[in-house]
């Protein structure tokens, strides 16, 4: 996490390559809105490469929301045309409604995703400074979350698709970035809705300005809560490897170890079970009405289980087991990609090869023989060729092909994935 208040920007990069990183990615990638913040990340990532051996990319996503976004990509274009850095737009085709900005975040990490893994860039940089930290400190304590939830966003991360991201401004001041533009002449991109107060940030940010309340204080609050829940994530990562069984992708909690948190650590079960919805659905955090549901099923599990966050609950001899909520799987992905996130899928490539949800196909396989009930087994990848069933390796039809489960809870919570937020 960002480790001083008083640093440069470029200094920043260097430290974040030289630190957190560990060395290594030669090859990184910019995101770049044409906003202030960006432009500063790429003129000052421009400084850095040219005293390194390190080369990047750049993309601008345009999320498809407003007509204006098309030129300022192209100017984005130009500008880095201009200094002989290549750039790509990535177009999305969002529509605009309830959670606008949290459906064209997600939608627009995916796309820098893929994007980066199709160039081998690792890390993604992104341009959040210190004042984004103290408003989303801000924003987080009138929702009234814990510990998680309040800490600052992490300066470096690896998603469960292996993705590495990072986020070097994260002790500097929006200000002191403005400078930088100042000096070569650039102006950024004013997007609208950085001044629309409909969004909660943007009406946050004119409140701590009215107040007078000092970013960077803030900032450091939300580092020091950073460290205490790394160090809670940490023990949880431990508590996780004891207590979970993974059963090729299904976590089950057996029953006496359910019992035993409930009783002596009830938060920590919360977490722990919280954390695995998290890594098989890759959903958003539960309400605090749908955890209370689910612990509520814990302590006395019904029969048929429940269903949430992407995930299906029920217990059977094995304990508390969690899998994959079948009606929530994504659809079909060409054979070679990475299918729901977390599985990869080995071997003989051919014309029209598919990976999706093995689905009422089970019938055609012997999933009986395997390790997985039935409802578990359909959620599992099958490999198809034109429609047709070739193979459903976890439901006891292998052909020549293998599956592999990418990371575990454990590694998710080593990760500081966003579980608790």
């Amino acid at each position: 996490m960002a480790a001083q208040d008083d640093v440069t920007p470029a200094a920043a990069i260097a430290r974040l390559f030289d630190g957190p990183l560990g060395g290594g990615h030669r090859r990184f990638g910019i995101a770049v809105s044409g906003g202030g913040d960006s432009l500063a990340l790429l003129l000052s990532a421009q400084t850095h490469a040219q005293s390194t051996d390190r080369s990047f990319r750049v993309a601008t996503v345009d999320h498809g929301l407003r007509p204006e976004a098309v030129e300022e990509a192209r100017q984005v274009a130009a500008l880095c045309a201009e200094r002989g850095i290549a750039h790509d737009i990535l177009t999305l085709a969002l529509r605009d409604g309830p959670d606008l900005q949290a459906r064209a975040r997600q939608a627009r990490y995916a796309a820098l995703g893929e994007w980066a893994a199709q160039h081998h860039l690792s890390p993604v940089l992104l341009g959040h400074t210190q004042d984004d930290v103290a408003e989303s400190l801000v924003m987080r304590l009138r929702r009234g979350v814990g510990l998680e939830g309040l800490a600052e966003m992490p300066e470096c991360w690896t998603d469960a698709r292996g993705q590495t991201w990072a986020r070097p401004f994260l002790s500097i001041a929006r200000l002191a970035l403005r400078d930088i533009l100042a000096r070569a002449g650039i102006t950024p991109i004013e997007d609208p809705s950085n001044e629309d107060s409909r969004f909660e940030r943007v009406e946050i940010r004119k409140a701590l300005a009215m107040l007078g309340w000092s970013d960077a204080h803030l900032a450091r609050s939300a580092r020091h809560l950073a460290e205490a829940a790394q160090a809670y994530n940490t023990r949880l990562a431990d508590l996780a490897e004891d207590v979970f069984v993974t059963t090729v992708s299904d976590v089950v909690l057996q029953t006496e170890h359910a019992r035993e948190l409930a009783a002596s650590e009830p938060d920590s079960l919360r977490r722990l079970l919280l954390a695995a919805l998290a890594w098989i659905g890759g959903r958003a955090t539960p309400r605090a009405d749908e955890q209370k549901r689910l612990l509520d099923y814990v302590a006395d599990p019904a029969t048929g289980g429940i269903t949430l966050a992407g995930c299906r609950i029920m217990c059977d001899a094995a304990g508390v087991r969690l899998f994959r909520e079948e009606a929530d799987c994504p659809p079909e992905v060409k054979f070679g990609k990475v299918w729901d996130r977390r599985w990869l899928v080995e071997g003989p490539v051919a014309p029209g090869l598919t990976i999706g949800a093995l689905g009422r196909d089970i019938d055609q396989t012997p999933w009986r023989g395997g390790v997985l009930p039935r409802a578990s087994a359909m959620t599992t990848p099958a490999i198809r060729q034109d429609g047709s069933l070739l193979a459903a390796p976890a439901a006891g039809l292998p052909g020549a092909y293998r599956i592999k489960v990418e990371g575990s809870v454990a590694a998710a919570l080593r990760r500081r994935e966003p579980i608790f937020n």
